[in-house]
C-alpha cells in the first residue's frame, strides 16, 4: 500500500473510528468462525490456519471477541 503503518492507523481511525489491529482482528475471528462451522480441520488446525502458533493464545483471543470459547462455539453449530 506504500503507507506506514501509523498513517494507515489514523486513516483508518478517522474512516471507521477503529484501530488497524482492530479491523485485522474482526476479519480474523469472522473467517475462524467459518472455519470453525464449515471445515473438517480441528480447532487446533484452524488456529494454524490462521496464523496462530498457539492455540492456547488463539482460544484466549475468540473468547475475548465472542464471548464463547471455539469449542463453545463450534457445539452450538453442530
Amino acid at each position: 500500500m506504500h503507507i506506514t503503518p501509523k498513517h494507515l492507523n489514523r486513516i483508518t481511525k478517522a474512516t471507521l473510528n477503529k484501530k488497524t489491529i482492530e479491523l485485522i482482528t474482526e476479519r480474523v475471528i469472522l473467517e475462524a468462525k467459518r472455519l470453525i462451522v464449515h471445515s473438517t480441520s480441528s480447532l487446533t488446525e484452524v488456529a494454524r490456519i490462521l496464523g496462530y502458533e498457539d492455540y492456547t493464545y488463539f482460544s484466549r483471543v475468540f473468547k475475548l471477541k465472542t464471548n464463547s470459547s471455539p469449542q463453545k462455539f463450534k457445539k452450538r453449530y453442530q
